[in-house]
């Protein structure tokens, strides 16, 4: 039974943060049951394309419509076997270890949408990593979009819905999920997480930039083994911002190169991330409030971006960009970076 219109509920608003005018949106096609027979739900890893998929199965489903609560209730029967991955009305599909979700995978969910749901009014599919559905797979299951029965809904996660065909894009609305904003995030996680409650502001001000607005990341790095690694990378491309800026002599420099690493993988993230940091500058030499993805101590970058002109932020952010596009083409790394460091044709990156 749809609930009373206006009652200003929002969907999972006790589990969930961030993208609230989405939810809100959803919240009100529940009310009115007018619920889609598809959904692609868009958006970067970590920023909660599974769990609204599973809130909006759940709400759905929920036996607690009539009360003006937010759903789902998470208390009856149905939200209970939903949110805890029980319910047989709800089908993940994934790669399970394979490079994608193939044409055989679609057979059975071509098979298996013909049997009526068990428990609910529904029967749900979600379908992760939809961007690597093969063309072939895709293809196959646009003839069950087509003409789906009246009880299956399906929700397609992907990154980029870019990857998807447009045939299969024109038969399911689009949600684009945004990253969150770190204070809300940081509010958050101060609530629900004992172990990021105890950490120090600057700690917790690292682990908001380094989770880049995704709260499974943010989730992820809150073990502290996970999250050496990436504080021991962003130090360095710090100092190495740092040093690009200053008149450190060549013996210095040479010495940076060798923090860099040695594998592929871990140059080009290295050098990404002096990218986020000279963006932060230049975005700060045009405002001081402009947001920071890079620097979690704002006074450290203002100053910098205070101290550089634009002109050699961008010249040293176009000649990183250089040397990644030179590493991705399997360039020698050394002598990639040594050039990035030492300068080409009488222009000094660093």
């Amino acid at each position: 039974m749809p609930r009373a219109q206006g009652s200003g509920a929002l969907l999972g608003e006790e589990r969930m943060i961030g993208s609230e005018a989405l939810r809100r949106h959803l919240q009100s096609d529940i009310d009115r049951g007018v619920l889609s027979h598809a959904y692609l739900i868009e958006g970067a890893r970590g920023t909660g394309k599974h769990l609204l998929s599973k809130l909006l199965c759940a709400a759905a489903a929920c036996h607690d419509r009539a009360t003006g609560r937010s759903l789902p209730c998470g208390e009856c029967p149905s939200c209970e076997k939903i949110l805890a991955d029980k319910s047989p009305d709800v089908c993940i599909i994934g790669k399970n270890g394979k490079a994608s979700v193939g044409v055989d995978d679609v057979r059975f969910v071509r098979a298996d949408v013909l049997i009526p749901p068990n428990d609910l009014d529904y029967k749900f599919y979600i379908i992760e990593d939809a961007q690597d559905l093969t063309p072939q797979a895709q293809n196959a299951l646009l003839l069950t979009l087509e003409e789906p029965p009246p009880y299956v809904v399906f929700f397609l996660l992907c990154e980029n819905v870019a990857n998807i065909l447009e045939t299969v894009r024109s038969r399911a609305p689009s949600l684009r999920l945004s990253p969150v904003g770190a204070e809300p995030m940081r509010t958050y996680l101060s609530r629900t997480q004992r172990a990021f409650a105890d950490m120090t502001e600057q700690e917790q001000n690292e682990l908001l930039c380094m989770a880049q607005g995704s709260i499974g990341q943010a989730l992820g790095l809150l073990d502290g083994r996970a999250r050496k690694p990436l504080i021991e990378r962003r130090r360095f491309a710090a100092r190495a911002v740092t040093l690009s800026l200053s008149s450190a002599d060549t013996l210095q420099k040479m010495e940076c190169i060798k923090g860099f690493g040695n594998t592929r993988e871990e140059v080009l993230s290295k050098l990404t991330l002096l990218q986020q940091a000279l963006r932060d500058l230049m975005l700060l030499k045009k405002s001081d409030t402009a947001p920071t993805v890079f620097y979690s101590t704002r006074e450290e970058a203002q100053q910098l971006a205070t101290e550089t002109a634009t002109l050699r932020l961008l010249t040293l952010y176009e000649n990183v960009e250089l040397a990644r596009a030179r590493i991705l083409r399997n360039a020698n790394i050394r002598l990639t970076l040594t050039a990035l460091l030492l300068g080409e044709s009488g222009t000094a990156l660093l």
